[in-house]
């Protein structure tokens, strides 16, 4: 099977749930930090889809570095959060929007 890791700058939102986790860092959610964890493990691929927004502003960075994201894509995420390109999204589809 997999093994699991997570990165997390916030001890206190995994105080509960330390076990989770095969390995868990406390380190800054930054590109570098990420990336450095990413190539020391040797892992398959990042999940950023769940943890906020700052794990959101990476997804974009870590996939021009090569890193293989799981589940939704960076550039579905970037389409959600620019308003732009969801209401360009939402007439493509012809959906009335405010």
């Amino acid at each position: 099977g997999f093994k699991s890791i997570i990165v997390n700058y916030n001890p206190e939102t995994v105080s509960t749930d330390y076990d989770e986790s095969d390995r868990l860092y406390f380190e800054e959610l930054s590109l570098e930090r990420v990336m450095d964890i990413y190539e020391r493990e040797g892992a398959a691929g990042v999940v950023v889809s769940v943890g906020g927004q700052i794990p959101n502003n990476l997804a974009g960075p870590l996939a021009a570095n090569g890193v293989n994201i799981l589940g939704t894509s960076a550039r579905d995420i970037e389409r959600a959060e620019d308003r732009n390109q969801f209401s360009d999204m939402l007439d493509t589809m012809k959906l009335n929007q405010p």
